[in-house]
């Protein structure tokens, strides 16, 4: 009986001896601090960002309005009080656009709802849809800041571009550009920037962007878009500008 009893004490006391060695080996793999909690995992953003729809007013006939927003091949027609949610769909004249029971038919700067049919035949709702354009503006006014608290001489120089950006597929091209010298002025620093109206297609998206310069090197830039002009954006942005980082510089305090 003495015997058996000394066997399991020895069973017992190898197998503890055997997992501590098994969980002191695991800790010299996993390094220092293994033992304790994991670090917890850095959250990440999961916030989708805003889906960006393209609008377009149309004035109908009997002065009706009618509201498009296009993205990709979908359309959002707003009529009166009803919203249809529509995708676009073969069409050999013009861009038409469908939720299987209403149609809208894009031609130019046209168009016109309907009840959707298989031969096409369906009962008009609204015809006679005038694209709006927007009022004739000539200039993009607005201030041009940065906030990082240090003085520019007066001989560093701001430009300012408005920019087509309808493209994603493309750079951007410029359809106006002004460069002027800062001089006395403190920030913000306003400007009128002047543009040909005729360059300005409604169905296009623009945007405004700055940056200063002290002789050749960029010292500060937009770092977003701001849109202006065209789906239902203003003809004014005040641009806040970033601090370019030059090789070997540090950022200020």
């Amino acid at each position: 009986m003495k015997a058996t009893r000394t066997g399991v004490n020895l069973g017992l006391t190898l197998a503890v001896m055997l997992a501590c060695g098994g969980w002191t080996r695991a800790q010299q793999e996993q390094g220092p601090g293994a033992a304790t909690s994991a670090s917890p995992a850095k959250p990440q953003n999961t916030v989708r960002p805003a889906i960006k729809w393209k609008r377009f007013d149309y004035t109908c006939e009997n002065g009706a309005k009618i509201v498009v927003y296009l993205r990709d091949t979908t359309a959002k027609v707003r009529f009166q009080d009803r919203f249809y949610l529509m995708r676009q769909t073969r069409s050999a004249d013009g861009n038409r656009y469908s939720n299987g029971k209403v149609v809208w038919w894009g031609k130019g700067d046209g168009g016109f709802l309907q009840e959707d049919a298989p031969e096409g035949d369906g009962k008009i709702i609204v015809k006679d849809c005038v694209l709006e354009k927007p009022p004739m503006q000539d200039a993009v006014t607005g201030t041009v800041t940065y906030l990082l608290r240090m003085a520019l001489p007066e001989q560093a120089t701001i430009q300012v571009q408005l920019m087509d950006v309808s493209r994603t597929d493309a750079p951007a091209t410029v359809v106006a550009k002004e460069t002027f010298e800062l001089g006395k002025a403190q920030v913000p620093v306003p400007f009128t920037l002047k543009f040909n109206p005729a360059k300005i297609d409604p169905k296009h998206s623009y945007s405004i962007s700055a940056r200063v310069l002290l002789g050749s090197e960029l010292k500060f830039a937009s770092d977003k878009a701001y849109p202006v002009l065209t789906q239902g954006n203003p003809a004014k942005a005040d641009l806040i500008l970033m601090p370019v980082m030059q090789q070997g510089e540090t950022p200020a305090p």
